[in-house]
């Protein structure tokens, strides 16, 4: 059998640089299709640090960099956002709305898939950027296991349904495993659960969660950007040397804009729900 393919320069590099394991052709949606599974060896890299990553459905991704025996630094943060993903997906289904009322089943026909290949494109280059910017470092990146489980119908929470509903942090994560794979540097998937609500500083979750931006530490009377704290809490198991950085977070610092509406507050004084930071702990 003779078939005619027209493979991306990226295919044939990777079929020259490992070897053939298998090879099979599959039929889907009245297509042909082959799929080539190639095994190679990537050398293993050094890091230097860790790269916590936050996974989020209005942030894509709140990455906080970790380094040993250095102090943390407005360059540390980073926030990631996929607003071109979101405007494309918002487009199609837009478009598949005003199609369904018109009765147009053929063009719905051919816009099945769309909307899946289209969120897969930007997870793909997503979990690109991501491995780009986790050069020699290892990320750690938060799991939100169970998270679509525990939003069942009925809790109240229609809105968090909807737009869990639209958030494949499965297939990021998936992705980004993979892109990194590649490059021979390794990738930590942990449950996220509680990190976002324990103090990163004193590990103590005698917090109060004030809005989804800002939590607030009884115990150390500050407040801290949710997301970053959560990347901090998921990155610092798998730094060397963690407990000894003595490394210091500020609101002003995370560049979060909520954060540095609160960082004229200080340690001690009222936090914005008028509780005073004499309760017990």
């Amino acid at each position: 059998m003779t078939l005619l393919l027209n493979p991306a320069r990226y295919h044939l590099s990777l079929l020259e640089r490992g070897v053939i394991k298998s090879f099979q052709i599959v039929k889907k949606s009245h297509k042909f299709h082959v799929h080539v599974k190639v095994e190679y060896d990537a050398p293993e890299r050094p890091v230097s640090g860790v790269l916590g990553v936050d996974l989020g459905m209005k942030r894509s991704a709140a990455t906080v960099l970790l380094k040993p025996d250095e102090r943390l630094s407005p360059k540390s943060f980073l926030t990631l956002r996929e607003g071109e993903k979101n405007h494309r997906l918002n487009q199609l289904n837009r478009l598949v709305s005003e199609l369904q009322r018109a009765e147009r089943y053929e063009a719905l026909k051919r816009l099945r898939h769309k909307r899946k290949h289209v969120a897969e494109y930007f997870d793909r280059f997503f979990a690109k950027r991501l491995a780009g910017l986790s050069e020699g470092c290892l990320l750690a990146v938060g799991h939100p296991k169970g998270i679509k489980y525990e939003s069942f119908k009925g809790n109240g929470k229609r809105r968090l349904r909807k737009l869990l509903t639209g958030w494949s942090y499965g297939r990021i994560i998936k992705y980004v495993v993979e892109e990194r794979a590649e490059r021979g540097v390794p990738t930590e998937a942990v449950n996220e659960r509680w990190s976002s609500r324990t103090c990163w500083k004193c590990h103590s979750r005698n917090t109060e969660r004030i809005n989804q931006s800002t939590i607030w530490c009884w115990n150390c009377c500050k407040y801290f950007n949710a997301d970053y704290n959560a990347a901090i809490n998921i990155g610092l198991p798998f730094l060397a040397k963690a407990a000894g950085r003595g490394a210091e977070v500020e609101p002003a610092q995370t560049g979060d804009e909520q954060a540095r509406e609160i960082a004229a507050c200080k340690p001690g004084s009222q936090h914005p729900s008028g509780v005073g930071s004499s309760r017990a702990t």
